[in-house]
């Protein structure tokens, strides 16, 4: 693959500016797959990439923004997940939610762990994941108010409240999940904390 590339843009130097940014991008992932996004330097992703290191720049102002992408492409396919989640059997989405996202998690591999503790050393990461969560909270706070809608929850949940019970909910799984990462067990340790909740909601089963 790396090879096709390569020939691409020597080829070709009139490759639309997406198609090159793409181009570096996936040059760059498949180079921290190898090695690691801490040992891999920019002069590895652009001789992979076979683009100068200007080119690199010109897309990508450090090595730790194709990270900063890198996140925003598993942020997004996480959203797409909770989407789907069915406001009448709320805990059972919950838990598939957190089973969906387990399965990006263990397909990344490697890099995935790279990703999570950068956003723990990390302030740009850190600042980046806490715009998410805000985000996903919103994801939350729409997805119960739909629950309480539907009189699964007490009329008197404040949606918004609820949603930011839930998010602490989810950060804690992960956190237990991360020091043990056996597959099947991150939907179990979300279910687990959320029943506590959802009977402090008023849940009707």
């Amino acid at each position: 693959m790396t090879v096709v590339m390569t020939a691409v843009i020597r080829s070709n130097r009139t490759l639309a500016q997406s198609e090159l940014r793409a181009i570096i991008y996936a040059a760059a992932i498949e180079r921290f797959r190898e090695k690691g996004y801490a040992r891999t330097t920019v002069d590895e992703i652009v001789a992979t990439a076979g683009v100068a290191k200007g080119t690199f720049f010109n897309f990508f102002p450090a090595k730790l923004d194709v990270l900063k992408a890198y996140y925003g492409r598993i942020d997004a396919e996480a959203a797409r997940c909770r989407s789907t989640m069915n406001s009448s059997v709320p805990l059972d989405s919950l838990r598939r939610y957190a089973a969906a996202v387990e399965t990006i998690f263990l397909r990344e591999g490697p890099l995935m762990f790279e990703l999570i503790d950068a956003i723990a050393h990390e302030p740009v990461m850190n600042g980046i994941d806490a715009e998410s969560g805000a985000n996903d909270a919103s994801d939350y706070a729409r997805f119960l108010r739909e629950v309480r809608d539907r009189g699964l929850i007490s009329a008197s949940v404040d949606p918004h409240d609820a949603a930011n019970a839930v998010l602490d909910l989810w950060s804690g799984a992960v956190r237990a999940w991360l020091v043990r990462p056996v597959k099947g067990s991150l939907g179990r340790l979300f279910h687990q904390r959320l029943k506590l909740l959802f009977h402090g909601l008023g849940y009707k089963a």
